[in-house]
């Protein structure tokens, strides 16, 4: 996946880079320019001052020529010739630097050296001055250097604040992925407009608008599954009732279809009241009243009113505590984890097998396990059995596969974590709930 603001300084810092070398060869130029005027004028002001009456005589003696003084230096040659190309006098010999057949400015090679060359349109004498380009070139570098020097140390600080300026100008759609990822089912608030570039404001509004259709989508859902749930109640209650009056007049003579029967109805009572408990859930938000709930009474009331159903099916229900720990929570939601996971371990544990709860500290919080000798669930099925309405097949036991469901769901409001695991010591299930803040 690419960054956005990686592409950004992918593109920017190569064209701050290739702004800054421009600049910086805009520089040379220009003081290229300057400086060769400058110099030519120098030469050029010699020249004329030995071709008036009054110039200064060269010495009669010819000097021989250091080379590297004259690079170093960089000295003027003033050669003075006749006009047949006789070599009358010269400041510093040159044996290659001959007289140029033109008048004006030339650039030419000679003695391994490049030379900047003026010869002055004068007779009988011809004068020409000769300077070093080696030496130009120098001081047209060394001023263009300290010209675009503060530009090649600020490259640095400069591509650290473009960094920065990014960072800032992308900092509202990090703020908006944020407030997108703290969206889900129960929380679809709108997202902020403040502080939000013109740029985002129709995408922004966009969500927005998609956000207010999942609300009411939602809501509908809620809703029908609510009223569903609150319409099949009464039905199925008469249909009880009824149940238990034609149990009456039949007597025993049809008492096996009449259990069916009732079985039957006590499953669809169970699935309507998990239904009615997943929506309320759903419609509670996070505004449930927290408060601070005693870990072990919490498991014994939920134990207690499951031990009928561990009686009725031969089932060991054992209880451990360790040590006493108190939690912050929604007392409905906590029994709500508790009863369905009890409820849970009971059903798929088999007759004459055994469930057990236990207490334990974990660092600052605690730990609630349930370890049953069920048959376990297949493990790449562990996560889906937290899916509504799912059931693992071949188990023999009859359920709505809401119960896991609605556990975690109370579990994830109040912050709690809940994972089911299978047995290694042999089969069946342990379904595990961590408070990290235990007290």
């Amino acid at each position: 996946m690419t960054s956005l603001r990686r592409q950004l300084l992918a593109w920017l810092l190569p064209l701050y880079l290739l702004t800054a070398g421009v600049a910086m060869w805009v520089s040379y130029l220009k003081y290229e320019t300057s400086i060769s005027s400058f110099m030519d004028a120098q030469m050029q002001s010699l020249a004329q001052s030995y071709t008036r009456p009054s110039a200064p005589a060269l010495p009669e003696s010819v000097r021989p020529l250091d080379g590297r003084q004259l690079e170093h230096d960089g000295s003027l040659i003033v050669q003075l010739w006749r006009m047949d190309g006789r070599l009358v006098s010269t400041s510093w010999a040159v044996p290659s630097l001959v007289l140029q057949p033109t008048t004006g400015f030339r650039t030419i090679e000679a003695a391994g050296q490049r030379w900047r060359v003026y010869t002055a349109p004068s007779s009988p004498i011809r004068v020409q001055v000769a300077q070093s380009g080696d030496f130009r070139r120098r001081v047209i570098l060394d001023s263009a250097w300290k010209s675009v020097q503060p530009i090649a140390f600020l490259i640095p600080i400069s591509a650290a604040l473009l960094w920065l300026a990014v960072f800032l100008a992308l900092r509202p759609v990090d703020r908006l992925v944020q407030a997108i990822t703290r969206q889900d089912e129960r929380n679809l608030a709108e997202l902020p407009l403040t502080k939000v570039p013109r740029e985002l404001l129709p995408l922004i509004a966009s969500m927005n608008g998609l956000l207010a259709r999942l609300r009411d989508a939602f809501a509908s859902q809620r809703r029908f599954l609510q009223d569903a749930a609150h319409e099949l109640r009464t039905p199925l209650t008469a249909l009880k009732l009824r149940m238990e009056g034609l149990r009456r007049e039949l007597g025993s003579s049809a008492d096996e279809e009449v259990t069916r029967m009732e079985a039957g109805i006590q499953r669809l009572q169970r699935l309507v009241e998990q239904m009615l408990s997943l929506a309320r859930q759903e419609a509670a938000r996070s505004d449930g009243e927290v408060v601070t709930v005693i870990l072990q009474e919490a498991l014994k009331q939920s134990i207690g009113s499951l031990i009928p159903l561990a009686e009725s099916r031969g089932i060991d229900l054992g209880f451990e505590a360790a040590e006493r720990a108190e939690v912050r929570v929604d007392a409905h939601d906590l029994r709500s984890v508790f009863d369905n996971l009890l409820d849970n371990a009971l059903r798929y544990t088999p007759a004459g097998g055994s469930v057990d709860v236990t207490l334990q500290r974990s660092g600052r919080g605690a730990v609630v396990e349930l370890v049953d000798t069920g048959p376990g669930i297949p493990p790449a099925l562990l996560d889906r059995v937290f899916d509504r309405f799912y059931r693992v097949l071949g188990t023999g036991t009859q359920g709505s596969g809401l119960g896991l469901a609605i556990a975690r769901t109370a579990a994830e409001r109040n912050g709690l974590h809940l994972e089911l695991s299978n047995r290694s010591d042999r089969t069946g299930l342990v379904a595990r709930v961590s408070f990290p803040r235990a007290s």
